[in-house]
């Protein structure tokens, strides 16, 4: 049972996909992060069934960029993304390594966390 529930704690940790509720304790964790690369796993297949619907559909490369772009995100619930503007705030701010573990703990985005952002984006996109 322990094994469904690692999985469950797992999947929703890095995922908005739908997991029953389990009881987030040590025993049940210990195996959580085996589980990870599972959302990996779905974000590729929907990527492909992207893909080749995209193809079938004969959709246009800025249209199936888009999209592709914005499946992970849908998927992780931006979680990557929020840890990836945190951490470039707190990077970009040339203060103490105290000052530094208070950006990160900061709810507010910055701006370089807005223009690096923007930049991930484009990256992705292109």
């Amino acid at each position: 049972m322990r094994f469904f529930e690692s999985l469950a704690i797992g999947v929703s940790m890095y995922s908005k996909i739908p997991m029953p509720r389990v009881e987030w304790n040590e025993k049940n964790m210990k195996y959580a992060m085996c589980f990870f690369p599972l959302v990996g796993l779905v974000i590729g297949i929907i990527m492909a069934a992207w893909m080749y619907l995209a193809k079938f559909l004969a959709i246009g490369s800025i249209l199936f960029a888009g999209i592709a772009t914005i499946i992970p995100v849908i998927i992780t619930g931006g979680i990557h993304i929020d840890g990836f503007c945190d951490t470039v705030d707190a990077r970009s701010s040339h203060q103490s390594r105290e000052k530094k573990l208070e950006i990160l703990k900061d709810p507010h985005i910055g701006a370089f966390a807005l223009i690096y952002c923007v930049v991930y984006f484009i990256a992705v996109f292109s």
